[in-house]
């Protein structure tokens, strides 16, 4: 729940290549919202102004400053029952340090919920669903075959097969890591366990510092591993494919620039989602004691 500074380059460089060529003087800045409610947890919104960035700016480096915090919004969340207007607070654990939050509403497994937000004359909305929770059959950890020093985490499933169901996965090493991230190659559909009832949980990519070049998708024995599963909805899904089809091909902004990121916020760019987690912790030391 990821990701900031790309997701904006993105969206403005698309922006900007689309319609330099006929407004090169004026173009519309966006409100655009991060938010996500997870079971067991109370919603999360970051409310952020977009500024349009040229490709010279991006070549350059000089794209720092992409957007601006919006601190005044008044956001409601609703799941149907209860209400909630969310209190905004800095928070350094996220980018940019300040989010827009309640403990008074909590995420619940099966239920909708729908986003308001106003901020001066904008006006926008979402709507995303919790997912049932589903839980993994069992964890386990198993030796690399190619090298003996090096670790994997197997995860097996018990998924319904007469039902349509979306997964994703976040890791974060504990001691090491502030965070979770999504794991490399950790979204997917139940298509992928028609054959096997079993995925890998690859180390979760910092975007903004991670290159396929220096990432390692194992684990070393000191590693104390906490990831979450969590079921999605197509929504979600489709926001987090959209997402990681731009970042894939964030090197090149001419390729970027055809594709749009997927946006379930009407009235403004971003995403509101929902997340039925649950969560585990694997210490590779502790679990390989069992590895023959």
């Amino acid at each position: 729940m990821y990701k900031k500074l790309i997701l904006i380059v993105l969206i403005q460089i698309s922006v900007f290549m689309q319609y330099s060529c006929q407004r090169e003087d004026i173009l519309t800045e966006q409100v655009v919202v991060e938010g996500w409610i997870e079971s067991g947890y109370g919603p999360i919104v970051i409310l952020t102004k977009s500024i349009v960035v040229a490709e010279e700016q991006y070549a350059n480096g000089d794209s720092d400053d992409l957007s601006v915090v919006l601190p005044l919004g008044k956001i409601t969340v609703s799941d149907g029952l209860d209400t909630v207007v969310l209190t905004g607070r800095i928070d350094r654990n996220y980018y940019p340090p300040y989010v827009y939050s309640s403990d008074y509403l909590i995420g619940k497994p099966g239920r909708t919920y729908k986003l308001q937000i106003e901020y001066g004359n904008r006006f926008l909305t979402a709507e995303t669903t919790i997912p049932n929770i589903d839980t993994l059959e069992t964890v386990r950890v198993e030796r690399c075959e190619d090298n003996d020093t090096l670790y994997q985490i197997n995860a097996y499933f018990n998924d319904d097969l007469y039902q349509k169901d979306y997964y994703l996965f976040l890791t974060k090493l504990y001691s090491k890591e502030k965070r979770f991230y999504p794991a490399f190659l950790g979204l997917f559909d139940d298509d992928v366990l028609v054959s096997q009832n079993c995925c890998q949980v690859h180390p979760g990519i910092h975007t903004l510092t991670d290159t396929l070049y220096h990432y390692s998708s194992y684990y070393e024995k000191n590693d104390s591993v906490l990831f979450k599963f969590a079921k999605i909805d197509k929504t979600t899904y489709e926001i987090h494919e959209s997402y990681n089809e731009l970042v894939s091909l964030s090197s090149n902004p001419i390729f970027v620039s055809n594709l749009k990121f997927k946006s379930n916020i009407n009235g403004g760019e971003g995403f509101w989602c929902g997340y039925a987690t649950t969560n585990y912790r694997v210490v590779i030391a502790d679990s390989i004691l069992n590895i023959k």
